[in-house]
């Protein structure tokens, strides 16, 4: 089934978006951020693997005050307890928007090394 998130980020605390809930798997198909304010700001989204590894989407990304940006030409498959997570460099008005389907995690995961 198809979610939608959002977090409105208005300090320079770090947000969660969502955390991918144990025995199920996202497939992240969208990201929209929108930068309401009247200033420039800078953007980052990241997934806190639950591996302890960390993946950056972007950092420290400038977005022009009113104005936007979409990423929606990619999937990206996140697993059980990973978290989106977000932050802007100076506190404003940013929306964040993700948009993932929510599947039930496969019994066995193949690590793709033939075992």
């Amino acid at each position: 089934m198809l979610y939608t998130k959002n977090a409105n980020v208005t300090t320079t605390a770090v947000s969660t978006i969502v955390t991918i809930p144990n025995g199920y798997v996202a497939h992240w198909n969208m990201l929209y951020i929108s930068n309401l304010g009247n200033q420039n700001n800078h953007a980052t989204v990241y997934v806190d693997k639950s591996d302890g590894t960390v993946l950056n989407i972007i950092n420290d990304y400038t977005i022009s005050n009113k104005n936007f940006l979409l990423f929606s030409d990619v999937v990206l498959v996140l697993q059980p307890e990973d978290v989106i997570m977000c932050s802007t460099t100076s506190a404003g008005d940013m929306e964040f928007v993700i948009t993932f389907d929510l599947l039930e995690a496969p019994a066995v995961f193949n690590n793709f090394n033939g075992a």
